[in-house]
């Protein structure tokens, strides 16, 4: 067979591309039902968080003008990528069927990337440290002049698969997803090309920008205790306790059960089963959303 022409790189690069398109669009990722996106337009963002928004009050004579604690908290972007040589021979032999596979995987883990940050970084809140100088799961956060843990069970101990139980009406999620540069395809396929002549191949890959952080602790309560009922309403009542310096409720509101395969059971168990007990009606059926993420692993 000749040597490949120009139209006909340019005809497989065409091919890759749709076939990286439809890997990007066949998966429907999770990850914002953890975290917010926000846009970045530098190398990093810093975030000034707020201790404690006050409450909407009535307004009588002038306005009452809080001073808000703030606290400094940078999440810097990393760049990702991963990439493919296709020997020019390949190209010559008409074996190219199998890279229109490895780029519609290649689209499948972009959509998936998200997942494989959010998660995790949820897990590692036990033991990493978030706006406040706490880990981001503590017993002490100091919040309206006391402290608040967002803890069930006790963590020095308790060696099960985590969970978390999360509030994800809020804007600002327990997790913050860092978007630089989406993630696209591109193509090293030029025969005129240096790397090309010297190494007799042709490139393809997928790169982009983006890194993970926190967001509000108040927003999540994590546990590696057993998945119970009775731990289930604890860290109900652990979101539901929290308070403004006012007195007044956050308003913290559980939606959200995020769970990894080992806990996926008990979680159906405790929110989508009508009857308990041989026959009771379960009080707390469909009382929150389940979120199943294979991303969820116990802590090494």
């Amino acid at each position: 067979m000749p040597a490949p022409s120009a139209e006909i790189l340019h005809a497989l690069t065409t091919s890759l591309s749709a076939a990286f398109n439809r890997g990007l669009t066949g998966v429907t990722p999770q990850y914002l039902r953890i975290a917010t996106e926000v846009p970045s337009g530098s190398a990093s963002n810093t975030y000034g968080w707020l201790a404690d928004l006050p409450t909407i009050k009535e307004w009588v004579s002038e306005r009452q003008m809080a001073l808000l604690a703030q606290y400094g908290y940078v999440i810097t972007n990393k760049t990702w990528e991963n990439s493919i040589r296709v020997k020019r021979e390949n190209i010559e032999d008409d074996e190219i069927g199998q890279y229109s596979v490895i780029a519609a995987a290649f689209g499948q883990q972009v959509a998936e990337f998200p997942d494989t940050l959010s998660f995790p970084m949820l897990v590692a809140g036990f033991t990493t440290e978030c706006f406040d100088g706490q880990y981001f799961f503590d017993t002490d956060h100091p919040m309206a002049g006391s402290t608040y843990s967002n803890i069930v069970g006790d963590i020095a101990t308790d060696t099960g698969e985590p969970w978390f139980l999360i509030d994800e009406s809020q804007v600002l999620k327990p997790v913050i997803y860092q978007k630089r540069r989406d993630f696209d395809f591109k193509s090293l396929d030029d025969l005129s090309s240096e790397h090309t002549f010297k190494n007799n191949e042709f490139l393809y890959g997928v790169d982009g920008r983006c890194n993970v952080g926190f967001g509000f602790w108040q927003t999540a309560c994590g546990s590696r205790a057993a998945l119970t009922t009775e731990n289930y309403e604890a860290a109900v009542k652990v979101l539901q306790g929290m308070k403004r310096d006012s007195g007044q409720p956050l308003g913290i509101r559980p939606t959200t059960l995020v769970v990894g395969p080992n806990n996926r059971a008990a979680a159906k168990k405790i929110i989508d089963a009508m009857l308990v007990d041989g026959g009771d009606s379960n009080i707390y059926y469909k009382d929150v959303d389940i979120v199943n993420s294979p991303f969820i692993t116990t802590p090494a």
